[in-house]
Formats: structure tokens, sequence, C-alpha cells
């Protein structure tokens, strides 16, 4: 290896320092003097290094020889580039608790509705995405009809580059709150394992530039900001400097807006017109205060405003000493903390939690007595309180991480040490309050709205049929689990109201065929009036199919054929699991309330041929579970006679989906039939998933056609939603000809793919809450921003032949 020839602080390493500080001063205003020397020397031998070049003298003359791209190359490497995700976390504590509620008001006053964001030193764009993932998810709750545009800037075309590729390691994203990150990243395989990279969506509302901040007044000529965050910069440059910068970033920001520098760089006491209203968050000018209670979210979205400005009140659980007294300092006076209480393990906590409240819990995992997957099995959380997991997960097992997320841990974070006790200080606080918040937010990061039922509270249940053995052979299967409970059961049915006031089930087990009173009668009088979750227990043939569909239509929330004793060990499991499912039901009444006529449609029963030439050109692909049998029929019944091809997936029983589809073709125009293996998807053609099997769309270089096999359960069904929606994806069909509809279920069936077609550029139109018998399925595909246009039902089929008769081209993705 070669050696050099030169000692610290030689007269030739001086004199290539000064040099290069001059350079690296005329080039982008880094005051880099006296203080900054071994540093400037320490990176110059690198990149000599680098280079093959043995003394200053040489370096000198390659300098001056290629001055301009080695320029470029030392202010690359004179910058500090040292960021992460969601850097400090008190400016984003700010915006959701002040600073947001300004910005709509603001945003909402002008034509475009857009917000702007300047990110004026963003390095590798670890500012600027932790931006875009904030305002992602805090305006698909607060403001949907709000849009906002981020612009990345730096000096150094290096990082500019690194940002716009947007891939970063694992091990950066997991040090973020989970409520931001989750879900926002593809992660590698093969030699990009340990990197992600940022979705589309949230990449598409980024744009990065080289841009030196002395000309910031020539930046975006057309754009005055919302928001400029110029942080951690300042400290390269003297006050002359950063009073010329601040000027003229002033000129850049509306007078609503904000500039956020770093915690450490203020700058209210240079003489500028700068009105400090936070902590390093500044106005141009004075800007009167607009009151939080101006803002009201819309109907429906929800709104996370909420102060902290209170120290937090923090139960930690842990069996080491040494973290407890960690986690006090961490939390500690000043911190907007406190410790309140500790405990040594999970039966600690819970006798602690019986007499005391929280705003939140730092929980271990490895703990003798009760551990912190045990703890989180019995703790009933009535309080609300939000939960972050503080252990060496992501060392020693992600696996148990993981769990912990899905037994009602909102976050993780890797436990302090004396060795990382500032970085650690500082994410540890941050993702405290970010777990506070999305509780507030009521917002879950789990896959599904379907929360596992504490073993302190079982489902309550009561069983009617006119049967004595197979009231027998429910109560053994029911028995199998102990979070349910027979609360009563009868073979009387008039009795089936007096019980339902005696006892208050959570959910209804009913034959559809008793003496007396019959099952359907029953729903239709009990439904509307108690509103409690009724799932259909009954033995019927292909004959009497139409009756499950009559009870579906009446209110039931799903429907089981009835075991045998001999059945039990097969699917007694499976019957629990339908229980407990439905007991998460609350019966929506209104979604009864969509119009029978089509007079919607008057202005779409007049289509031209051209128009009908459109529609066709498009498919439609739907998805439904709880309920859908009955807003599938709704949203047909609303459809023109001439319509594009659909293919529709319904959660449904085996052998009943075929009677399904008799039943729908029988009131309509357009042709509607059970799928069969190889049918071409045609228009005027409505095509239902078979129960049992899983459907997909394929296509050749002729045409496309369905394939029908039996894959494996997505998501425990088959059919399945996601599987349908995947094949479109690799179907070979361009976003553009595809159309995705969500409707009304159960669970996150759907939600994956509907986000991934969505990011391709697919059109995606999602049920609304009020409509829907169970806002499950589409409250999942709304919270992963994969929807549109959220919709009445009653509105789905018009936007549908809305979007068929615009140009065919492809929608631009948010």
């Amino acid at each position: 290896m070669k050696e050099f020839m030169f000692n610290n602080k030689s007269a030739e390493m001086t004199l290539a320092v000064e040099k290069v500080s001059k350079i690296v001063f005329e080039a982008a205003g880094i005051q880099l003097g006296e203080k900054q020397f071994d540093m400037v020397e320490n990176r110059l031998q690198i990149r000599m290094l680098s280079l093959g070049i043995t003394s200053p003298a040489d370096y000198l003359k390659r300098l001056q020889s290629d001055l301009e791209n080695e320029s470029q190359a030392l202010v690359s490497l004179m910058t500090t580039h040292y960021t992460y995700f969601f850097r400090e976390f008190s400016h984003f504590e700010f915006l959701i608790n002040h600073g947001l509620a300004n910005l709509i008001k603001a945003a909402r006053s002008r034509s475009d509705k857009t917000i702007s964001i300047w990110s004026a030193a963003c390095s590798s764009g670890e500012e600027a995405y932790s931006l875009a993932l904030f305002f992602d998810f805090h305006f698909s709750q607060m403001a949907p009809d709000i849009s906002f545009k981020i612009y990345g800037t730096d000096i150094d075309p290096e990082s500019i580059k690194l940002a716009d590729n947007g891939v970063y390691k694992n091990d950066s994203l997991s040090k973020s709150p989970a409520m931001y990150v989750n879900n926002q990243f593809v992660k590698g395989t093969g030699q990009a394992e340990g990197f992600s990279k940022i979705k589309k969506h949230i990449k598409e509302k980024c744009q990065f530039a080289v841009h030196n901040l002395f000309e910031a007044e020539k930046y975006k000529l057309n754009i005055k900001f919302d928001l400029v965050f110029c942080r951690n910069v300042f400290i390269y440059f003297n006050n002359e400097q950063i009073v010329e910068i601040a000027k003229k970033i002033a000129m850049k920001i509306e007078p609503t807006g904000y500039l956020f520098t770093g915690l450490s760089e203020p700058i209210h006491r240079m003489g500028l017109k700068y009105n400090p209203i936070a902590s390093s968050v500044y106005q141009p000018g004075f800007v009167t205060d607009i009151k939080q209670s101006e803002f009201v979210p819309k109907q429906n979205q929800v709104s996370i405003l909420s102060s902290l400005s209170k120290d937090l009140d923090i139960l930690c659980v842990d069996d080491s000493p040494t973290i407890l007294t960690l986690m006090k300092k961490i939390c500690g006076p000043g911190s907007g903390f406190n410790v309140k209480a500790t405990a040594k393990n999970g039966e600690e906590a819970l006798e602690l939690l019986k007499f005391q409240n929280f705003d939140a819990i730092t929980l271990d995992l490895h703990m003798p007595v009760l551990d912190g997957i045990g703890f989180l099995q019995k703790f009933d959380n009535v309080k609300n309180i939000p939960i972050l997991v503080a252990s060496s997960v992501n060392r020693d097992d992600i696996s148990i991480g993981k769990k912990a997320l899905e037994y009602g841990a909102l976050d993780y974070v890797e436990k302090p040490s004396l060795e990382n006790m500032n970085q650690a200080s500082n994410e540890i606080r941050s993702k405290i309050k970010s777990v506070i918040l999305q509780a507030k937010s009521k917002k879950s990061i789990k896959p599904t709205e379907i929360k596992p039922i504490s073993h302190n509270k079982k489902t309550k249940v009561l069983i009617v049929d006119d049967s004595l053995t197979v009231i027998n052979v429910l109560t053994k299967i029911f028995s199998l689990d102990p979070d349910i409970e027979i609360v009563a059961s009868t073979t009387n049915s008039p009795q089936t109201e007096e019980l339902i006031i005696q006892h208050k089930p959570d959910v209804i087990t009913l034959d559809i065929n008793m003496p007396d009173i019959d099952g359907l009668t029953l729903l239709k009088n009990l439904v509307p009036k108690y509103q409690i979750p009724t799932i259909m227990i009954s033995s019927m043939n292909s004959e009497e199919n139409h009756l499950v569909l009559k009870a579906m239509q009446l209110g039931a929330v799903d429907f089981i054929q009835k075991p045998s004793l001999a059945q039990i060990s097969e699917t007694g499991k499976i019957i629990c699991d339908r229980i407990r499912a439905a007991a998460q039901i609350k019966i929506n009444l209104q979604s009864n309330l969509i119009e029978e006529n089509s007079s919607a449609l008057n202005n779409l029963n007049n289509l031209t041929t051209d128009d009908i030439t459109r529609m066709n050109r498009k498919v439609i692909v739907i998805g439904a579970s709880t309920g859908g049998t009955e807003a599938i029929r709704q949203l047909l019944q609303h459809m023109p006679p001439n319509i594009p091809p659909i293919l529709i997936v319904q959660h449904i029983p085996e052998f009943f989906s075929a009677s399904f589809a008799d039943h729908l073709n029988d009131l309509f125009p357009f042709k509607v039939k059970e799928a069969r293996d190889g049918d071409l998807v045609l228009p005027n053609q409505v095509l239902i998933a078979p129960g049992g099997r899983q459907m997909a769309l394929k296509k050749n270089s002729h045409q496309m056609f369905v394939e029908i096999n039996r894959d494996e359960p997505v998501n425990r069904h088959r059919p399945s939603v996601d599987y349908l929606f995947k094949s479109v994806a690799t179907s070979c069909i361009k976003p553009e000809e595809v159309i995705s509809v969500i409707l009304t279920g159960m669970g996150n069936d759907g939600a994956a793919e509907m986000k991934a077609l969505h990011d391709l550029g697919v059109s995606t139109i999602a049920q609304d809450q009020q409509t829907c018998v169970v806002f499950g399925m589409p409250k999942e595909a709304i919270n992963k921003g994969g929807v549109d246009d959220v919709l009445p039902l009653k509105k789905i089929a018009s936007k549908i032949i809305e979007l068929c008769l615009k140009e065919n081209k492809i929608k631009k993705v948010a």
C-alpha cells in the first residue's frame, strides 16, 4: 500500500486545506475555519486515497486541472450528511397540535388546494420523505381534499441522487414511528436484502434538485411555500450569511407559512422579521394566529389535533434495574415526560393498572413471572393506553416483536444503553409521543380490524334452533373456545326476544327452518330492533339456497352449514373464529336505506354507440364480504343496460355462489353467471367467483378470460379479493383499462392488492362507512392509501360509468 509523505499540519497540507476551504466557501458558502481544520484534513486524506494521490502538492495539481468536477466532489465530501427519518420530532408535534389546522385552512382558500413544502437542505432525502409520510398519513384522515407537494434541494449532487433513488437501510426505518412508515416501503430481496425502497405514491409527492441556498429567492419562481425546512445547515455559515439566506427564504414563504430551523439554530435575535412561535419555528413578519376552534374536520374525518403540553405519565415495565434507571433519565425532568411508576414484570404492571392511569406504557418482552406477550394477552385495555415495546427485538427475535404488535402494542424501539444514550433518548421520546398520537387518532397499524378478544371478556352467544341435537353440537363446539360463552339456547323461536332482553348476547346463531316463527321472520323483526350480529346456521340444500340469500338481504352477517358430531374437530375452530369475528361487527341500518329505483341513472340510459365502445374497453373488478350480496345487487341495479365486463369476488359458502348468480341474472338485462374456468371476459356480462375456488383474470394475445382453481386461501378466504386483484396486476392489462371497487365486508381482504393496483395507476373506489354493513375491507383499503374515491353505494355505479367514458389515459397516481 502506498504511504503518505506528510505529517499532520505540514506546510503542504496546510496550504491544501486552506485552498480546499476557500473552494468550498466559494461554491457553497460553507465557512470552514481553524476549528474545522482537522475535519477538512481527514476528509481530504480520504479523497486523496481514493484518487491514489500521496502528497497534498500532487492533489493541488489535480484540483487545478479538473477544478469544476473536483469542486463538486469537495462540496459533497465536506458537507456533513448526518440525517435520519423523523429527526427533531418536536417539529412534527407542532404541526399536529397547531400547524396543520392553519395550513389546511389556508389551502382550502386556494383553488388548487395544495400545500407546498420546501426541504431546503434535504441531504439524502430522509427529511423530505419523512414529511411526505407524515402528511400522507394525517391528510388521509383530516383533510382528504387537500394535496401536498414536497421539493427537496441540497448543494451536493451525490446526496440528491441518493434522495431521488429513495432506497434506505431497514435499520434506519425501524427507528421511525411505525404509524408513518408501515406498509410504505418495498423490502429488497437478493442483493438488495437489508434495504427498502419508498413506494411510488409517496415518491411521486417528492421532487429533488441541486440548489444553492444563497440563491434561495430564485428557486421555483412561480411557487411560494407553506413550509420551509432549513434545519441543521445554518451552523455552517457566519451570522451575515445566515441573515442573507434567511431574508431570501422569507421571500419564498406564504404569509401563513412557517420556517423550521435546527433546534440549535435560533435566528430570531438577528434582527430578522421572523416571529418565533415555537422552538425553532418561525413565521415571516407578524401573522394573526388562526384559532384551533376555527378548524372543523369534515364529517366522519378523524381529527387528532390535541395538546401534549403537560408532562406525560409513563409506566416502564422491565426486569432490568439498569434499563429502568436509563428510562428515568430519558423521561426525566424537562423531557416532557414523567416516569410515574415502574414494574419488574407483567404481573406487577397489571396490579398497578388496576388503580392508576398512564399516558403510555413502555414494555420489555423478556421478563420472569409474566413476560411482555403474556401481559399483552391479559391486559384488557379499557383505558386505551398506548404501548411501546422497548426490547431487543430487532437484534434477538424479530418474530416476537411482530407478535407484540399483533397483540396490541403500537410500535417498538431498541432498548437504550449507556453507549447510545443520546440517540436512544430522542428516538424513545419521539416514539412514545407517536404511539400516543396514534392512539388518539384511533388508526390501527394492524392488518385487520378484528382484535384478539381478551380472556376477561367473552363473546356471549344465544343459540336459536328447533333441534336439541344441533344445540348440543354447537354447545360442544363453543366449549372448545375459552373466549365464547353460551348465555342461553332455545328450541322455541317465539322466546327469542325475551332471551335477548334478559341476556344481551353479542351474537345470535339462528336456524332458518323452524316451526312457529321461522328464521327469516325473526331476522326481519330482530335486526332493526336490537342490531345484534346474527349468523344463520342451517342445513340447506341447493333448492333452498335462495333462503340464505334472503337472510343476507335481511341483515344476517354470515351463514354456516350445520355441523354434525363427526365434524366438530374438523370445523369447530372455523365456526368459533366466525362467531368471534361476528361479535366485532356493528350493524349499520343505514346501509339498507339505498334507493330502490334507478333514477340516479337517468342520464346514463341513452348511451351512444361510441360511449358503449369506450366502456367495453374497461374491465371492472369488485370485491365484497359481509353485507356484500345485497350491496352487489344494488350496485348492479344502478348500472345501465349496457355494461363493461365485470368480475366479482364475494365471500360466499361453496354451492351458494351459483344460486347467487342465478338470482342476480333474473333481475337484470345483462348476463350474470357463476364463473367457470376459461370463461371469456365479455361486455354485458358479470362473472361471480364460485364459492370454494379462486378466480384470476388472465390475458393472452387475443382476449381476456378467467382461471378458476383451488389454490390455497388468501387472507383465510377462497375466493379471495386480493387473489383476483393481484391477478389483474400480473395479467398484462393496462392500468387505465381497469377499475377496482371494494364494498362492505369484514377483515382486510383486498386492501393490500387494491393499494398495489392504485400505485400502478388503476382507478379505485371504496364504499363509504354510512352505507356499509361492515366498514372493514373499505376502511383498510382507505387507510393504506389505495382509494381514489370513497362513495355511498348508490353513487358507485355512476362513478364507474363516468370513469369508463373518460379518455383511455392512465391516471396520474398521487
